[in-house]
């Protein structure tokens, strides 16, 4: 697991009881409808969201008016946390994916929660390295990887919730969000060809399922081993 840490994100408040109930206490609930925009570019930086429910997308759009989505936060993920540190206006979208209930906290009340909470500062950081380390290494493979590998990396990100220890990846790992070709091929800078072409492959390499739309990792610990190479 040492390998993939920052491949994998667990429930923000996992192991942090006493702190989740402090960050429920000062939250607004919201239902989000899909495809409705939780915050968009330019907008100011001045709340947080915890995911209880549902998956948003994490975007922005090229000066060509193509969207390309950066990330999807799933049920456990914290998302807002770097402009609400920096107090900064956003600089990606958020939209839901599906219907959605989150938990808001403002900044004021967020910054007290972590001076109150060393333990849970401690996380933010944590978060926001996994996060920075993954970014980086798939802007380098975008230069000079191949599609397979982004690709497969980037399910392994999305199938996070099911790996808890290694023995997971012993098993099958099932994808927790359909997306479209052409949602996948947005997330790892190709084309809905190149994407459709290389996801053929990969069945007939037996590495991934196609369930209807659900996509199933067949080798996780294989594919883990492919892309840390």
């Amino acid at each position: 697991m040492d390998s993939i840490w920052h491949l994998t994100e667990q429930d923000f408040f996992w192991q942090l009881p006493e702190e989740k109930r402090d960050f429920l206490s000062l939250v607004a609930r919201l239902s989000i409808k899909k495809n409705q925009f939780i915050f968009r570019e330019g907008d100011p930086g001045d709340a947080a969201f915890y995911i209880e429910e549902g998956t948003v997308r994490i975007f922005r759009i090229s000066p060509t008016g193509k969207e390309i989505i950066v990330s999807l936060r799933q049920p456990g993920g914290m998302f807002g946390l770097a402009e609400i540190m920096a107090e900064e206006k956003r600089i990606f979208s958020a939209r839901a994916i599906t219907h959605c209930r989150l938990y808001r906290i403002g900044r004021n009340e967020f910054k007290s929660l972590l001076r109150r909470h060393p333990s849970l500062a401690e996380r933010v950081i944590e978060t926001l390295g996994r996060r920075l380390r993954y970014l980086g290494e798939h802007i380098e493979s975008m230069m000079i990887g191949d599609v397979a590998t982004r690709l497969l990396k980037m399910l392994i990100c999305l199938s996070c919730q099911h790996i808890q220890d290694i023995t997971s990846l012993e098993r099958p790992l099932r994808i927790p969000v359909k997306l479209t070709q052409e949602q996948l091929a947005s997330m790892i800078g190709s084309s809905q060809q190149t994407v459709s072409e290389t996801i053929k492959k990969l069945k007939e390499d037996g590495l991934i399922e196609l369930l209807g739309k659900e996509i199933v990792i067949s080798r996780p610990k294989e594919i883990c081993e492919r892309i840390l190479v």
